[in-house]
């Protein structure tokens, strides 16, 4: 008979042969002891639509019925809701962050400081959501409907709403830095101290928009409607607003530093106190414009419309006039 021995080696070995095989054992039983948790979570989401603090990461609910449902503070990241029901539903503070949330109805829904960064929320129904506070920083919301939703305080940098519904949406203090709102409808939106520094509103609608000391340096308004809209002490320094209509439109105290204005439609516009220093008004209908205190200093205003009067009470310094020449009136 032949007699094992072992040394020192083969018992290391075998020690760390066990230690290996027990540790997958243990990977194995929390994987599938996870699975089954995650799988009742799911089981109690769907029965009682109610599943609070629950981890439904990577989950895929298509097109489910889960109106009125309570996931407030839920981890959703990279779920898959698309076409499903959310309408009325709590999802204040959850993360839903990669989610597909396409064609997903969110009327009425609670989403108060929920994060959406680089959810994928194209012709979603947030009509008259709570979004406010919340986070949509890099977002897909091309063609989302959100007519009267609150975004008070909301974050949507880099955000992409072309061709969005945002008719009556409260954007009140909302940062759209570099989001892309072309085409948009925001009619009678409200984005008083909005942030829109460098966003793209090329052919948005703002008609009767509030735009109330909003920063909109920078922007891309070519095109766009803002007629009978408030811009009163709105910075719009550099902002393209060629071939764009602002008939009526309330621009007190705005500041335009170097803004393109060509062939702009200003009729009846009040600028009453308003900086054009270095604006490029040429082609721009001006007519029934009030330009009372209006700094026109070396502001290009060749082949513009405007009544002579109203010249009369703006400053003129290095101005090129309508007809081509330049007035030094009011320089000192």
């Amino acid at each position: 008979m032949v007699a094992w021995t072992l040394d020192k080696r083969d018992i290391r070995a075998f020690i760390i042969l066990a230690v290996f095989f027990s540790t997958l054992v243990a990977i194995a039983g929390l994987f599938l002891s996870s699975r089954a948790a995650k799988g009742d979570r799911i089981n109690r989401l769907l029965e009682e639509r109610s599943c609070r603090q629950c981890d439904l990461d990577y989950i895929t609910l298509r097109n489910t019925d889960l109106n009125n449902a309570d996931v407030e503070n839920a981890s959703l990241r990279n779920a898959d809701f698309n076409g499903t029901d959310l309408g009325g539903a709590n999802l204040s503070d959850a993360v839903l962050s990669g989610s597909n949330l396409t064609e997903t109805n969110l009327a009425l829904a609670n989403l108060q400081d929920a994060v959406f960064s680089g959810a994928v929320l194209r012709e979603a129904n947030l009509i008259e959501a709570n979004l406010r506070g919340a986070y949509l920083g890099d977002a897909d919301l091309n063609r989302a409907i959100l007519d009267s939703a609150v975004l008070e305080d909301a974050i949507l940098i880099r955000a992409d709403l072309q061709d969005a519904y945002l008719t009556q949406a409260n954007l009140r203090r909302a940062d759209l830095g570099e989001a892309n709102l072309r085409s948009s409808l925001l009619r009678r939106a409200k984005l008083i101290r909005a942030n829109l520094g460098d966003t793209n509103l090329y052919g948005a609608n703002l008609h009767r928009a509030e735009l109330r000391r909003a920063d909109l340096r920078r922007a891309n308004m070519s095109g766009a409607t803002l007629s009978r809209s408030n811009l009163r002490n709105a910075n719009l320094g550099q902002a393209n607003l060629s071939k764009s209509i602002l008939t009526r439109a309330i621009l007190i105290d705005a500041f335009l530093r170097e803004a393109n204005l060509s062939d702009t439609d200003l009729r009846r516009a009040d600028f009453t106190g308003a900086a054009l220093i270095k604006a490029d008004l040429t082609n721009a209908n001006l007519t029934g414009a009030n330009l009372t205190d209006v700094n026109l200093r070396r502001a290009d205003l060749t082949n513009a419309t405007v009544d002579a009067t109203a010249l009369e009470v703006a400053k003129l310094c290095e101005t090129i006039m309508p007809d081509g020449t330049t007035s030094s009136r009011d320089c000192t």
